[in-house]
């Protein structure tokens, strides 16, 4: 998922933040547990030098339960490089679909299709795409950052001015819904099947009552972020939506660098479960955040102090392969 080169450039929420989500009642209504497995295997994919040096960029396909690379991906031919840094190719991971199989990778101007076996090999990738020239690394705004519909037909974006684009991987077509620099920005977008995409709006304009994890519609007419989306939750982050819509995993501060796992109503915001308790985040803060989750949000691998797996709202430890890091989520880390 829930997004920079590779699993290592850090962005998120550092320090003491509000210490109780603001959300449309406030008591934990338990959800049953329930008892069959986390149903996908834990690949992600991560960039790095292929033996060291700096001209050789590659994409690893990672087994996060057993650390093992399952693939090795060397750029091809046409991934270009950006003009501030002409001679060395670019190629990352860039976006992923909810079922952990499918991903994008992205040179300097386009994008490839890739699809991984259930054994984590790769399948021939597609033919090469136009990332959308407003969604590109401009040199001042960093490498897009797609994510994918669970159907795989539509990726959501932030361009560089700060708007949501929605790109039709199938016929190419864009529409945006814009977002004055002054107002604020959005970041941590997931989708909800293929009309709805969840995001954390950040508001810089001083009015903290549009701030919060905000769901988009696709569909609205408006052509203003803010005015084609709701409002669902206040005070938490790292948010990702369900593909099925009907809830949000996020991340909330309970005290001061101490943050929970909790699980949201998608409609009214409502609290409905902490998946995993409060943990001390020390320094600069430690990763909170779902890190895949089936489509109903039964089944998770997440991480908040610990890793582990979710089923139902029972929280298993699992000792998974991760990058090391330290800031609040694990971006650009894709599953």
């Amino acid at each position: 998922m829930r997004l920079m080169l590779a699993a290592l450039l850090l962005t998120g929420v550092v320090g003491c933040q509000s210490a109780v989500p603001v959300a449309a009642g406030a008591s934990a209504a338990a959800a049953p547990v329930a008892s069959a497995p986390v149903a996908s295997a834990p690949f992600y994919l991560e960039a790095y030098l292929a033996g060291g040096k700096v001209t050789t960029p590659a994409v690893r396909v990672m087994n996060g339960f057993t650390g093992q690379v399952e693939a090795s991906i060397a750029a091809p031919a046409g991934a270009g490089s950006w003009s501030w840094n002409p001679g060395r190719p670019v190629w990352y991971p860039c976006g992923a679909a909810p079922d952990d199989r499918m991903f994008l990778l992205c040179g300097a101007d386009r994008y490839w299709e890739l699809r991984l076996g259930n054994d984590g090999k790769p399948q021939p990738m597609s033919a090469p795409a136009d990332i959308p020239v407003a969604a590109r690394n401009n040199g001042s705004n960093g490498n897009p950052e797609f994510v994918v519909s669970s159907d795989g037909r539509l990726a959501a974006v932030t361009t560089a001015t700060g708007a949501i684009m929605v790109l039709s991987l199938v016929t190419s077509a864009t529409r945006s819904w814009t977002i004055p620099s002054g107002d604020g920005y959005a970041t941590g977008l997931s989708w909800a099947g293929d009309r709805y995409v969840a995001f954390q709006f950040v508001s810089r304009s001083g009015d903290h009552d549009t701030g919060g994890v905000r769901v988009l519609d696709t569909r609205s007419a408006a052509t203003a972020a803010l005015a084609a989306s709701r409002l669902v939750i206040s005070g938490v982050f790292n948010p990702v939506i369900t593909p099925d819509g009907s809830k949000i995993l996020a991340a909330a501060w309970t005290s001061f660098n101490v943050a929970e796992l909790a699980e949201f109503s998608a409609r009214t915001g409502r609290l409905l479960a902490v998946l995993i308790p409060a943990e001390s985040m020390p320094g600069h803060g430690s990763p909170c955040q779902a890190l895949w989750t089936d489509l109903s949000g039964a089944h998770l691998i997440a991480y908040c102090g610990t890793a582990g797996v979710v089923n139902g709202t029972r929280f298993t430890p699992v000792d998974l392969h991760l990058p090391d890091t330290s800031g609040t989520d694990f971006s650009g880390l894709l599953w």
